[in-house]
């Protein structure tokens, strides 16, 4: 990127204290990671304050710092470096969005949001690989969707770009209004509405009017395409004053898949197209969820004209971010599903499904941990998802932490045996009673909510890994 000290001044307001005409070559919040010639933003966070590395920055590289006037006796004596910029701001958070805010109105190429409970980041993924076959696309890094990672993301855009793919992220009222409105989306991906957040939010009903702040920001003249099976969104499209384009199974979707089935390391699966004859698909990942998340994409490369050639490539040769569904192979001859970056009943359910789907007459070993921010569901949705792996059934569960003794107790209550159900608290301790378990020819499924950290268990299984077999959720 490349971006005026004026320009900085203009978007932000800010009073210039030191340095004169620059341009910056980059933007970036954390002083360890600069390359040279950035413009360094402190921020408040929960634990220290970066106002305190503005120094750190400036000698690491950086070529100039914003400042909170508040906080500008920080600075006083401490030698500020020669040749080194200062901008007064009220407040650096407002000040980033300002920017992000100002830096896409230089480049505002089409920009698709992508929100949802579950599969924003690998829907983003897909989108934006379909994309890929034909533009230069911008899309976010990882799960970088909240209010520091959509303006950081912003502010990579260069005159290069065709297009954008941003992930959208929130906990509560108001933010993905907020992210919109720094982003300016041309047209929006709702992927579903289920029950993560419920702590903070207090209701499904309440998530669905989160969500549907996209569809506000968006408006006449704007499209969005919405899960076609989702009644929340159903019932969202119908208020929505622009275009819906619905995908899914059902018959009522504008794009409906008609079946899916095992591939390899993924899926194959066919999709009735409008106007078109029905075509087969490949997603180098498992699970139905995912097929939902692929027919996303594949309406987005149908609304940028993009060959349905190129679109089947896009998806199979997908690069989807980690811990998301990804499998590896252990020398021990058994296989990891690694699910762990986050869990809510019907994600747990999903995965589930999908590791009986996968292991076929494998041994199947299911590791579930705490779902968190589940709110006033917390014990049902436990029990549920204990209920649910009893029915399948799972040949062996392994439940950490405090709630996940639901999850034991659900699946106990359902039927499944005592002797093949193991209660724990944390994940060193799931490991080690892994590691005493016969494991060769089964299939295992790690996943729990983040903080978890559930990750731990798998990378202690695959130390030796061999090889990955594939990624996504």
């Amino acid at each position: 990127m490349s971006l005026l000290v004026d320009e900085v001044l203009k978007a932000t307001g800010g009073v210039l204290l030191t340095g004169g005409k620059k341009t910056f070559r980059g933007v970036l919040i954390d002083s360890r990671e600069t390359k040279g010639g950035e413009l360094f933003i402190p921020l408040k966070g929960e634990r220290t304050d970066g106002h305190n590395f503005i120094l750190n920055a400036l000698e690491n590289g950086a070529a100039g710092s914003l400042v909170e006037q508040r906080q500008l006796s920080l600075l006083q004596g401490s030698g500020f470096p020669p040749g080194k910029t200062l901008v007064a701001v009220d407040d650096t958070l407002q000040a980033l969005h300002k920017l992000a805010f100002f830096y896409r109105q230089k480049y505002m190429i089409p920009l698709i949001a992508v929100t949802g409970s579950n599969g924003k980041t690998t829907t983003k993924d897909f989108v934006a690989s379909v994309l890929a076959t034909r533009y230069n696309v911008l899309k976010t890094e990882g799960n970088f969707n909240n209010h520091l990672g959509v303006p950081l993301t912003l502010l990579r855009l260069e005159k290069e770009h065709d297009v954008a793919v941003l992930e959208m992220g929130m906990s509560g009222l108001g933010e993905i209004s907020k992210l919109a409105s720094l982003a300016v989306p041309s047209m929006g991906i709702i992927t579903n509405i289920g029950e993560a957040h419920l702590e903070h939010l207090g209701s499904v009903e309440n998530i669905c009017k989160a969500k549907n702040e996209l569809l506000d920001a968006l408006g006449a003249g704007k499209t969005a395409f919405l899960n076609g099976d989702d009644p929340y969104l159903l019932r969202m499209g119908k208020n929505f004053a622009g275009q819906t384009f619905y995908f899914g199974f059902g018959e009522g979707a504008n794009l409906r898949a008609l079946n899916y089935f095992s591939s390899g390391n993924g899926l194959r699966f066919t999709v009735e197209m409008p106007e078109m004859k029905r075509q087969e698909f490949e997603i180098p990942v498992p699970g139905k969820h995912n097929v939902y998340n692929a027919l996303a994409a594949i309406a987005v490369g149908m609304h940028f004209q993009i060959e349905s050639e190129n679109i089947k490539k896009g998806l199979a040769e997908a690069k989807i971010s980690g811990m998301r569904m990804e499998r590896k192979t252990a020398r021990g001859g058994f296989q990891v599903i690694n699910d762990a970056y986050n869990a809510s009943p019907s994600s747990m359910k999903a995965a589930l499904q999908t590791l009986k789907d996968l292991a076929g007459s494998s041994r199947v070993i299911a590791v579930l941990g705490d779902m968190l921010e589940l709110g006033d569901i917390a014990e049902e949705g436990h029990l549920s998802v204990g209920r649910y792996a009893a029915d399948l059934p799972v040949d062996y569960l392994i439940t950490v932490g405090e709630l996940a003794v639901l999850i034991a107790r659900g699946a106990r209550e359902a039927g499944l045996p005592e002797r093949k159900i193991f209660a724990v608290k944390n994940p060193r301790l799931a490991l080690e009673h892994l590691q005493s378990l016969e494991l060769k020819g089964s299939v295992v499924l790690v996943k729990g909510s983040r903080m978890m950290r559930l990750e731990q268990i798998t990378e202690g299984l695959l130390a030796d890994s061999e090889s990955v077999q594939g990624t996504g959720t």
